[in-house]
């Protein structure tokens, strides 16, 4: 059941407003004619100036409260029960004045008392209903000597009076389930565009909205971004010639014909990338607004790359399992025949050969395997600078490299966010790199850790003395099987998928001498 008007309530500082103003001006007006019309029509009897003097002052009185509805700050049923009580004066003192029956005039009240159960919508409005009826069985009794006629009349119209209170609280009700069905809808309207516009804020692709003259109705952040257009101005009604001319001539093509246009990518207006245009109508009907979306193609060429990627990945990953198990016997074969064969020279190099390609077909088969434990890590804590000093003991010993060969420049501490086993695959391979291709001399290999506390990142660089990377292979570094080196060619594949399973990131950078790579982890989360 709707919730009823508390009689305490308080009407806004502003005042009423909408449905409620509206018909508390209505019944002020109605007072004001009513007014008028009952003094004209007791103009036959013995009418005298009180009757006047009172209906003009009514009738004042109803023009003054409808100025002052929007400043009142009293309760509503205060203010009703005010209206009221004047309404019951007027009334009587015609009456009493003019000696007609009672009922004459009472039938004036029933759209006001109609009105007040509208606006009450509680028991608080028959109150109201019965405060009108006893006052005119009153007028009757005292004034009248309360015939049965007469009395029976005023029963009939108090009865009346409840009536249209009862009709008044009904509709009252009904109009307030409406309303907060409104607002409720209103509020679900609002929340629904609000997460429309974050989610077409978020989106990777520039989004726009073009109006029938041209005119940018809406444009995203990225659109905002790639057009070159300031955000204030792309949604306020700038024209999109003004940051297309290429993108505007389509779309006005697109919007005479419907039809398919030339949807050839286009560059922004920096010319450094290029992007996919797709058109649609808003409206299929009316066809008044047009949805542009941009796509970036190199973003979407490096996505479906990703996805291909992955798909080899673990292809790759479950040959390397295959090859496993008769890899282990060749290798155990070999062992055999270099055991119980009295060989010569030329045995051994083929044993030796046999011996050197099983381990390399080891490694290759070790490499692959870990393309599957790319989203397989768990993150934690993390100390860079202990974990790096114990994994550089281990990785020269394992190299037969010298200490010294390896320069390391480590913070006080730091904590980063990170799975161990990645970690040291990561290093292991970078550094690993880094000493096979540096000229093996004291501090060969530089391994310089900072912290970015802005960007929450610990950056690791390794750097080596030697040739560095020619430049026309640079862009394929990363690609898995890619190798300039004779090696697996998944080291670096390996490190970058790692990386990004961690939340990180590792990229070429630029050296003076040598080759640089820029290994970025998570700082633990503060």
């Amino acid at each position: 059941m709707p919730a009823a008007i508390d009689a305490s309530a308080t009407l806004p500082a502003t005042g009423l407003g909408g449905t409620a103003l509206r018909l508390l001006r209505l019944l002020a007006a109605y007072r004001c004619v009513a007014a008028v019309a009952l003094t004209l029509a007791s103009a036959g009897s013995q009418l005298t100036s009180v009757s006047t003097a009172t209906a003009f002052a009514y009738a004042v009185w109803a023009l003054l409260s409808v100025l002052a509805l929007r400043q009142f700050k009293g309760g509503m049923a205060g203010l009703l029960l005010a209206q009221l009580t004047t309404d019951l004066v007027f009334i009587t003192i015609l009456f009493v004045d003019t000696q007609n029956p009672a009922t004459t005039y009472a039938t004036y009240l029933y759209p006001i008392l109609a009105a007040h159960g509208w606006f009450m919508r509680d028991r608080l409005a028959f109150a109201h209903a019965a405060l009108a009826t006893i006052t005119l069985l009153l007028a009757e009794l005292l004034m009248r000597s309360g015939s049965f006629q007469t009395m029976s009349q005023a029963a009939l119209v108090g009865a009346g009076y409840f009536l249209l209170t009862a009709i008044g609280v009904v509709l009252g009700r009904s109009a307030e389930e409406s309303e907060q069905k409104v607002v409720s809808r209103t509020a679900d309207i609002r929340r629904l565009a609000h997460i429309n516009q974050v989610v077409i804020s978020e989106l990777d692709d520039g989004v726009l909205v073009v109006g029938a003259l041209g005119q940018i109705v809406m444009a995203n952040p990225q659109a905002t971004r790639w057009l070159g257009g300031d955000e204030a101005l792309m949604n306020s009604d700038m024209q999109l010639r003004d940051l297309s001319i290429d993108l505007h001539s389509r779309w006005q093509a697109f919007f005479v014909s419907n039809s398919t246009v030339d949807m050839s990518p286009i560059r922004t207006r920096d010319g450094a990338r290029l992007l996919a245009p797709r058109m649609m109508p808003v409206d299929l009907e009316q066809r008044a607004d047009t949805l542009i979306f941009l796509e970036d193609i190199e973003q979407a060429e490096s996505q479906a790359q990703q996805i291909k990627l992955a798909a080899l990945g673990r292809l790759s990953a479950s040959i390397a399992h295959e090859i496993r198990n008769p890899l282990s016997a060749i290798k155990q074969a070999a062992q055999l025949i270099g055991e119980e064969v009295n060989h010569g020279a030329e045995a051994q190099a083929l044993t030796a050969m046999i011996d050197k390609n099983v381990q390399r077909i080891d490694r290759i088969v070790r490499d692959v395997s870990l393309l599957g434990r790319r989203d397989r890590g768990s993150p934690a804590p993390l100390d860079i600078k202990a974990a790096l000093l114990e994994l550089i003991n281990e990785l020269c010993a394992t190299l037969s490299a010298p200490r010294t060969g390896f320069r390391l420049t480590l913070p006080a501490s730091a904590m980063i966010y990170v799975d161990r086993s990645h970690f040291d695959e990561m290093l292991v391979n970078l550094m690993s790199n880094a000493w096979r291709h540096s000229k093996k001399a004291t501090d060969s290999v530089s391994v310089t850790v900072s912290i970015n506390d802005q960007m929450q990142r610990a950056i690791v660089d390794v750097v080596d003395d030697g040739a560095g990377v020619q430049r026309d292979i640079t862009d394929r570094i990363f690609e898995p099987f890619f190798s300039g080196s004779g090696s697996t060619g998944l080291g670096l594949y390996l490190v970058r998928e790692m990386a990004l399973a961690n939340g990180g990131s590792v990229r070429l950078g630029a050296s003076q001498k040598g080759a640089r790579f820029v290994l970025e982890l998570p700082l633990v989360p503060k």
